[in-house]
């Protein structure tokens, strides 16, 4: 286990073939982006359960170490957020790291260490932090703050095998905030054009 920075993180990100955008946005380098996405589930045993479900993508022995890149951990009252950095920090100085999540955001992971890697992304997901999971240079996870995962890959066949493994958990098209903030604003336009026509 290794605490890194923000250009720790970069780095790793680069020997997973990601770019990072002009909005600081991981992606894959070309034009098409193959992406769906799965709503993070409310109940704590279904976040264990999905935690799990991330790791473990094409079977447990084929898991070979990741890194988890905290975007923005400072979501929510202080009160409220600072019992899951104390977890995430905890797990770090049990490893003998003291750095704390400001200076270095980023986590990577050996092939051993299933169990912290779990721990980090129950946080993640009961907080709704924003975050990146990237495992391999086939797709990345990026947690958004809307309690949504986008799931990105390389290329259609490897979407088309994540999709068929994330099937129990919904996976959408379209982030389904955004396509319930469309409908509120086509809402919004009907009735002010119905309050216009009056």
């Amino acid at each position: 286990m290794k605490a890194l920075t923000t250009t720790e993180a970069i780095q790793w990100c680069k020997t997973a073939d990601l770019d990072i955008t002009r909005d600081d946005e991981l992606r894959y380098p070309g034009s098409k982006l193959y992406k769906f996405f799965i709503p993070i589930p409310v109940a704590h045993p279904e976040i264990v359960m999905l935690a799990r479900e991330i790791l473990f993508f094409r079977g447990e022995s084929n898991y070979s170490g990741a890194m988890v890149w905290l975007r923005r951990w400072d979501i929510g009252s202080p009160q409220l957020v600072h019992p899951g950095w104390l977890v995430l920090e905890s797990i770090r100085r049990a490893n003998g790291d003291q750095r704390p999540l400001d200076i270095a955001p980023a986590q990577s992971f050996r092939d051993d260490e299933l169990v912290a890697a779990h721990a980090f992304l129950i946080q993640i997901m009961g907080f709704g932090w924003v975050a990146e999971f990237v495992s391999s240079g086939e797709y990345f996870l990026h947690f958004k703050h809307n309690l949504q995962i986008s799931c990105t890959a390389n290329d259609a066949a490897t979407l088309k095998e994540l999709r068929n493994y994330y099937q129990r958990w919904e996976p959408t098209d379209e982030d389904p905030m955004v396509v319930k903030m469309a409908e509120m604003e086509r809402s919004r336009r009907r009735a002010a054009g119905k309050l216009r026509s009056r």
